[in-house]
């Protein structure tokens, strides 16, 4: 991956503080699919530590990430350290408690000049309680510049990377990321089952990093269906298509290792003609 430019270009703003909207994020319920997908793009741009509620957290990362529940940070908000990606809807605002916790970050980096990004389902969220004017939003009444996911993401997948999948499909950067390695070594790149057919993975492709994540947490251990398991986990970052695939063939990988790290780790360096 060569060199980026710096956020504010990619942004196309020098406002520290974005509402972003992603309209993957209208669902809160736990059929919604894909509510972390744009966190792979944040962290690339150096953007990893991350506020969301407990309902978009499976205890699976497709990214490694610090993570601060939503519920746990309210009386702690001026501990929390910037830049910051703070996942939540207007109904999390309203309905679920978070309120008081978009306003004290949004007080706070705007005091502070620091990058907050509030990654939500409108181009206006409302504190109702705070800015009582009927219409008005976070958007009158505080220095923020407005973005959209799907249009920034679009063009940044169409200047920076060299993917073999249509946005269309997915717009989480990580498996973008590991299509383009895949294409770079002659390896399949354009579906997502193919990316992440692992006898055929590059050793040094993105896709095994999710890998670990399940030997280091043994979820073995914990769960009977863990096709399933990982199947659930997966929807969090995936859109569309048959998360069931993928997963399949996650766990015969982890069987092939019998979830042991250091046998993933020499299965990863084998050379995919002798997987």
């Amino acid at each position: 991956m060569s060199s980026l430019p710096p956020i504010e270009d990619i942004l196309q703003t020098t406002t520290p503080t974005v509402v972003m909207r992603d309209p993957q994020l209208q669902k809160r319920d736990k059929q919604a699919r894909a509510q972390l997908r744009s966190l792979p793009f944040f962290d690339e741009l150096g953007v990893d530590t991350v506020v969301h509620a407990d309902v978009y957290d499976n205890d699976f990362k497709l990214i490694d990430y610090t993570h601060h529940p939503s519920q746990d940070i309210v009386d702690t908000v001026d501990d929390i350290e910037f830049p910051l990606v703070h996942i939540t809807t207007q109904e999390g605002i309203e309905e679920y408690g978070e309120e008081e916790l978009v306003r004290a970050l949004l007080q706070r980096a705007t005091e502070e000049r620091e990058r907050y990004i509030l990654v939500t389902d409108t181009t206006s969220p409302r504190l109702p309680s705070y800015i009582q004017k009927p219409g008005r939003s976070i958007v009158d009444d505080y220095d923020v510049a407005v973005k959209d996911y799907e249009t920034l993401s679009s063009r940044y997948l169409e200047e920076y990377v060299d993917s073999g999948l249509p946005a269309s499909q997915t717009r989480n950067l990580h498996y973008h990321r590991a299509s383009e390695y895949h294409k770079q070594h002659d390896a399949p790149a354009d579906t997502l089952e193919n990316i992440y057919d692992y006898t055929r993975a590059p050793s040094g492709s993105p896709v095994w990093e999710p890998l670990y994540y399940f030997v280091e947490h043994d979820l073995e251990n914990i769960l009977d269906d863990y096709s399933e398991r990982i199947s659930d986990a997966l929807r969090s970052w995936t859109e569309r298509g048959e998360t069931r695939k993928v997963a399949n063939q996650m766990l015969d990988a982890l069987r092939v290792c019998e979830y042991e790290r250091a046998q993933l780790e020499e299965y990863q360096q084998t050379d995919p003609d002798l997987r």
